[in-house]
């Protein structure tokens, strides 16, 4: 009975201590750094963020290891002070951003809209894009148009050659889509109709209740129309980071992550091309090289959308790209609108 009081007691003690030490903070120095071991920072590391999130103005810095606006406000300033002593290429701080840079995707993900999926396709909104695979003829790009309680209205499919005598109408097909911030999704369907709405043919998909969610998002990117110079490689191992010093096919990337980006260029290409991506945002000059996934070809504007992988970046190049997706880098500078290159790229 005694052991038990004693625990109790204990117990009471370390209570009232983290809520003195706490005092008008959302978190006690006691839950910060046990915070901190738990995500994997040593005792200096959850000092130092600690003490960068006071210099960088936050409110309250024990919420750094919580909180990503808290944590983004402390990054920046690392940044800038890295920066500013000219230490952003040492190895220590190479590995020290890329802890932070790790810990704020986990963050991220955490969010509750990235862990909740949809599981009808009644969800689908308009303009969202979809592959619509016809077994044993091909696959096809399409957009979402309209949903309504009975189905869903997408553009006339485009891509390859459709056979002769071949019917939409009755025609069973998988559809595979990207929900934005989510993940990949696909279901089987039919094809209600294959009619005119306004003069512009279009096909009615039945809806599915029953929708596969697969590879979920793994990184983030940063939406933007950089211009750009884009290369073919002959392989993608040696120097696939190192800058061109002579232009070559002028580009527009759309998005860039740690592990893929999308480049708009005219012409055709084929999937299974290995590229590489030269750009600027702000002062960063960023280097990418990757092979092509897909390719989504305009043939009204004679254009391609590639979305490339990317061969994972060195801890340098990877912390760079990380900076824009998460805004907490110098920002992006004011450049001239984008073009598109006039020489073909069909290989």
């Amino acid at each position: 009975m005694v052991n038990v009081l004693l625990v109790v007691v204990v117990i009471l003690l370390l209570v009232t201590l983290t809520l003195l030490l706490r005092g008008e903070r959302r978190f006690s120095p006691l839950e910060y750094f046990a915070r901190g071991k738990e995500v994997g920072f040593n005792l200096s590391e959850s000092r130092a963020i600690l003490t960068m999130s006071r210099l960088a103005g936050v409110p309250d810095p024990t919420a750094a290891l919580w909180s990503i606006r808290e944590l983004d406000a402390s990054i920046k300033a690392f940044s800038k002070k890295f920066r500013a002593e000219g230490k952003e290429r040492d190895r220590a701080t190479l590995g020290f951003m890329e802890k932070l840079y790790e810990f704020r995707k986990r963050l991220e993900f955490e969010q509750p809209k990235y862990r909740s999926g949809i599981a009808s396709s009644r969800f689908i909104r308009a303009n969202q894009r979809i592959r619509v695979l016809v077994e044993g003829v091909g696959v096809y790009s399409s957009t979402v148009i309209d949903s309504n309680e009975r189905y869903l209205v997408v553009s006339y499919p485009v891509g390859g050659r459709i056979p002769a005598g071949f019917q939409w109408k009755g025609s069973r097909v998988s559809v595979y889509f990207w929900r934005q911030e989510d993940a990949g999704y696909v279901f089987d369907t039919y094809v209600l109709e294959d009619l005119r709405i306004r003069d512009i043919p279009v096909l009615q998909l039945g809806h599915s209740e029953s929708l596969m969610r697969t590879q979920k998002r793994k990184s983030l990117r940063v939406r933007s129309r950089m211009p750009a110079y884009l290369y073919l490689l002959k392989r993608l191992e040696g120097a696939y980071e190192k800058p061109e010093r002579v232009p070559g096919l002028k580009c527009v990337v759309q998005d860039v992550s740690e592990d893929g980006t999308s480049i708009l260029i005219g012409g055709k290409a084929k999937v299974g091309l290995l590229v590489k991506a030269q750009f600027f945002i702000g002062d960063d000059q960023i280097v990418v090289s990757g092979t092509v996934r897909g390719a989504e070809y305009d043939a009204g504007k004679n254009q391609s959308l590639l979305h490339v992988e990317i061969m994972l970046p060195s801890p340098r190049m990877r912390n760079m790209i990380r900076s824009h997706v998460y805004n907490v880098g110098p920002g992006d500078m004011a450049r001239p609108e984008p073009e598109l290159d006039g020489r073909p790229f069909s290989v």
